[in-house]
């Protein structure tokens, strides 16, 4: 990756509030927003447990269309 690209997403990450820098010279460091990044967190595991479910009964669709159709 590029350095440009690299401190795109470094920039867009300060910008939405989840990580901090501070320049120092040559050197830059990043500081995560732990509470910023749980609510992230919080909303992966959510939108992970309805895709499970989306999935799951997907599965079950076409599990059945299956077996209608070989009967």
């Amino acid at each position: 990756m590029t350095l440009p690209s690299f401190m795109k997403h470094v920039r867009m990450l300060e910008s939405n509030g989840l990580i901090r820098t501070a320049k120092s010279g040559r050197v830059r460091t990043c500081v995560l927003d732990r509470e910023r990044l749980a609510v992230v967190e919080d909303w992966l595991a959510e939108q992970r447990r309805l895709w499970g479910e989306r999935t799951d009964r997907l599965e079950r669709f076409v599990t059945n269309s299956k077996e209608r159709n070989t009967t």
